[in-house]
């Protein structure tokens, strides 16, 4: 990108603009911020240095010129020409961010590491490193957008900065050949930059670019520039003047006139001259100006900043967007969507290389977790300025949104050159997952009557894709919030399992089929499961509902089968769980044959588990006969046979660990249900 005053700190006087009229060394060159010369005097003492530290400076102030020049591989190529003649460590830092910048993802990876050996403590290091490692697995896996030059707009020059005008035509900045200043940059070695417009030429494309009025366009640098809706007004920034003291980057402000022509622009005193103010961009309402500042209040770098204006026309005073946008390093070019979404380009955050192009939204009143857009619109280069344009009635049916950025990514025309986008209009299927549990009128007994549930926040939620017979591909791993929720995008055509867990919880799994998702007419589905778990009582017996038996038998009916299914889906879903099957009789009969029966009754239980895949040694059968009568009718006293019905019931009881799935052993179980 044009690393000049739209992006780094311009706190340079007006005549370091101007290439030198007399011979100087290399590295006041560099201190003077002329980096193409510097780059060019300091090769040459580079050759003619026998000393190795020396030697070794110049070679990290040739990097850092053609750094600061954007020459990614020329600064590649030198930084590890420093690092091998055993410069600072920084030098290994650097090299590394060249590596990101060129998109040698690998090989970042091992200089980041290198340098976090001896600098195992730098946030900065480990940021990096982690985001690099991203960038390989964005690099592979794009977002479907469809990218393209805009090779009218774009020359050899820079071409960047787009903004929608009135009848569909582009504004941006350029510094090509017919661009009014005649000054040469010596940052760059490049002429001026002004703003120039181009009408589209009724075939999708765009006619020949013409430079902006007069009025606009100087002999400084002009660029960046945002319009009212009425198209009536104009911001834009404009660095330089005559005053070689102030030669700062400010935002200008003109109106038309009746006439149709731009006024004089008036520059709008934000901060104190010594302050790079630069990139506004407007709201939709007039009433907020966004742009990006150096100024000293920020978090470092470049922030972004917006002021609103009042009824009598003024500027409250500037307000930063805050820590969840800003970072240390520099945050460039808003732009806020319809949908009330913040655009901008960042090299703090986590990115791909260079400045990346991230989203965020306003929640309150702060802008909060910035989306990195990733490939394709994303590179190893810069990435900036992005807009969104409308979409013509001929493309809605397949396109959802389009618009146009700035990257210098290799194979454009010259240097930063503009880009269209097309995001497809794909279809948007959520599914949301909520975890529940059960709720008893008796909070510490499992056998009162169930009241309703709660949601279970902090259960953990596997999704795994079953749609083809006999393979299963673990998709994705999830944490339900306080609500018990989590929602996740998901793919038509599939059939999933979801397994939800938690501590002290059985898992529990529900599938779930996106089967003729395709066919909907609908651009987005949201569908929800709910998953209720049972909390795990251990070593209190629960009553297995539903479960008979004929009389003075203990063969599994089909009836009781159903239900004994049910406790090997639950066992086969908690394999770490030990349980004991119990059965209890009613106070008639003898008691030594009740507890006969009771305990082959518990016995067939356990033999129906094993026989339906259940490993044996995780099951206990025990037969209680009628020593833990429920109500009234022990022996002697008269019942009813609704009475006696209610102490001839199944148990189970939970006697081993109870750890959920993909969860860590708890440092203490509790045994007693009623403890808290």
């Amino acid at each position: 990108m044009r690393r000049i005053f739209f992006l780094l700190s311009f706190t340079v006087f007006l005549s370091s603009c101007f290439l030198i009229q007399k011979i100087k060394d290399g590295e006041t060159l560099y201190e003077e911020k002329k980096f193409t010369v510097a780059a060019d005097k300091l090769k040459d003492e580079f050759d003619a240095e026998p000393e190795p530290t020396i030697k070794a400076r110049k070679a990290f102030l040739i990097a850092e010129c053609y750094r600061y020049s954007n020459q990614t591989i020329d600064a590649e190529h030198w930084y590890k020409t420093a690092q091998g003649l055993n410069y600072d460590a920084i030098a290994t830092y650097d090299y590394a961010i060249m590596l990101k910048a060129n998109g040698k993802y690998q090989d970042a990876i091992e200089q980041f590491n290198e340098y976090m050996q001896q600098n195992p403590f730098n946030d900065d290091a480990k940021k990096q490193l982690k985001s690099t490692q991203q960038a390989l697995d964005w690099q592979k896996n794009p977002s479907p957008s469809a990218v393209k030059n805009v090779e009218p707009l774009n020359s050899a020059a820079f071409d960047y900065g787009t903004v929608l005008y009135k009848d569909g035509a582009i504004i941006f900045t350029s510094d090509r050949t017919d661009a009014a200043g005649t000054q040469t940059y010596g940052w760059t070695g490049e002429k001026f930059s002004d703003l120039f417009y181009s009408q589209p030429d009724g075939s999708g494309s765009y006619k020949t670019p013409q430079p902006l009025s007069a009025v606009i366009n100087s002999k400084y640098n002009e660029g960046a520039v945002c319009f009212n809706k009425d198209f009536n007004e104009i911001f834009f920034t404009r660095c330089g003047t005559d005053n070689i003291t102030n030669d700062y980057c400010k935002i200008f402000r003109s109106t038309l006139n009746e006439l149709g022509e731009w006024n004089e622009p008036v520059a709008i005193p934000f901060y104190e001259d010594s302050t790079n103010v630069s990139q506004p961009f407007l709201s939709a309402t007039g009433n907020e100006l966004y742009f990006s500042s150096d100024t000293k209040e920020g978090f470092g770098g470049k922030d972004l900043f917006v002021v609103t204006r009042n009824i009598d026309g003024a500027w409250s005073e500037p307000q930063n967007l805050g820590p969840g946008i800003n970072t240390t390093g520099d945050e460039v070019f808003p732009f806020i969507a319809a949908d009330g979404k913040l655009y901008f380009s960042s090299n703090g955050q986590p990115g791909m290389g260079g400045l990346d192009i991230f989203s965020a939204r306003k929640v309150g009143k702060q802008w909060m977790n910035p989306l990195n857009l990733r490939s394709p619109i994303n590179s190893p280069a810069d990435d900036f300025g992005l807009i969104f344009l409308p979409v013509p009635d001929e493309k809605k049916k397949d396109v959802r949104q389009m618009g146009m950025f700035t990257s210098s990514r290799p194979g454009g025309k010259g240097n930063d050159d503009i880009y269209s986008f097309e995001l497809p209009r794909i279809k948007y299927y959520q599914l949301q997952v909520l975890v529940k549990e059960k709720t008893f009128e008796n909070a510490n007994d499992p056998n009162s009557t169930v009241t309703g549930t709660k949601f279970l926040s902090n259960a953990a939620v596997n999704v795994l894709d079953i749609t083809v017979a006999g393979k299963t591909d673990s998709l994705n791993k999830y944490v339900t919030d306080a609500q018990g929720k989590i929602t996740f995008v998901i793919q038509p055509e599939k059939l999933l399992k979801l397994t939800a867990s938690k501590n002290d919880y059985f898992s529990r799994s529900e599938n779930f089929s996106s089967l003729g998702f395709s066919s909907s007419d609908k651009d987005s589905l949201k569908e929800t499961v709910t998953i209720v778990l049972d909390k795990i009582y251990k070593n209190v017996q629960i009553t297995l509902s539903n479960i008979y038996y004929d009389y003075n038998k203990w063969n599994i009916r089909p009836d009781a089968a159903l239900v004994l299914d049910t406790l090997v889906t639950l066992l086969n879903e908690n394999p770490t769980v030990k349980v004991e099957l119990g059965s209890h009789t009613d106070s008639r009969g003898y008691d030594n044959f009740n507890m006969n029966l009771s305990q082959k009754r518990a016995q067939s239980c356990v033999d129906y588990l094993a026989a339906h895949g259940i490993d044996k040694t995780r099951l206990t059968a025990k037969g209680y006969g009628e020593t833990m009568i429920l109500n009234k009718c022990v022996s002697g006293v008269q019942c009813t046979e609704e009475e006696h019905q209610k102490n001839r019931r199944t148990t189970f009881k939970v006697t081993g660990e109870t750890m959920a799935i993909d969860s860590k052993e708890p440092k203490k179980i509790i045994v007693d249900p009623n403890r808290r």
